[in-house]
């Protein structure tokens, strides 16, 4: 019993110390439990607190530790502690972080200088692009099995007029990327010239216009970000598009 008390100490003091957490895997307070001495070392990952955790199961005696909340699969019992007054989750956790994950990555493109120049260019010709569209004949080279490949996505693509727009971020002229080797064995640097390249063939070969608008002709700070100003920069829109007879 003294050492279930101090389990809901350690419980207790982690969620007060992080109030922005609702919900965390029992192993990760193994480093806690140990600082406290109610463990002597971590094994297995977390195997000390989930055999505390299995024993008060088996004895049907988890309510001792209030913050406990299991997600059962077949045989399997995954284990995480929730503050004491907390909800009981509805979703599984692992789909929780996929999700908060990805509306983080949507959260980011929307904020991006990509999607600010797109919603630019949507409100210069009045329509909405579709975003990351992908076409069956436009292809990453071939993944690791020797078979397969990615349709490459472009950023906005007018249906009705049958127009891609390409944002050219500084990566895609800028020579400082990591010169990581991608599994075709060409750095990544490369790779992206060489998928510039493939849509710059590709989409005119099947009959869509391409237009490609660099982010240095716009003004931006010393980090190559755009400095906004909508008014200014959809001037310099309408005249490309005008350029290409599109205004």
């Amino acid at each position: 019993m003294k050492d279930i008390n101090k389990i809901n100490s350690v419980i207790e003091a982690y969620f007060k110390n992080n109030p922005s957490i609702t919900i965390v895997p029992a192993k990760e307070l193994m480093p806690d439990f140990i600082k406290a001495g109610i463990f002597e070392k971590d094994n297995k990952n977390g195997k000390p607190i989930r055999s505390v955790l299995r024993a008060l199961d088996r004895s049907n005696e988890m309510e001792l530790i209030p913050f406990i909340h299991t997600e059962r699969k077949d045989e399997n019992i995954y284990w995480y502690f929730i503050p004491s007054n907390a909800a009981k989750p509805t979703t599984p956790y692992k789909k929780d972080l996929v999700s908060i994950k990805k509306e983080e990555s949507i959260k980011s493109r929307l904020q991006s200088d990509e999607s600010y120049i797109i919603d630019l260019c949507d409100t210069a010709l009045n329509l909405i692009a579709e975003r990351q569209m992908r076409f069956g004949f436009l292809l990453g080279d071939l993944h690791k099995d020797g078979v397969s490949r990615t349709k490459l996505p472009v950023d906005a693509y007018y249906k009705t007029l049958n127009l891609v727009i390409e944002y050219k971020e500084p990566q895609h002229t800028e020579e400082n990327m990591p010169n990581v080797k991608t599994v075709s064995g060409v750095s990544r640097r490369e790779q992206r010239k060489i998928y510039d390249e493939r849509r710059a063939i590709k989409l005119p070969k099947n009959g869509i216009k391409l237009i490609e608008i660099a982010f240095n002709i716009f003004k931006c700070d010393s980090q190559n970000r755009i400095i906004r100003n909508s008014e200014e920069d959809l001037k310099k829109i309408n005249e490309i598009l005008k350029n290409e007879n599109l205004t």
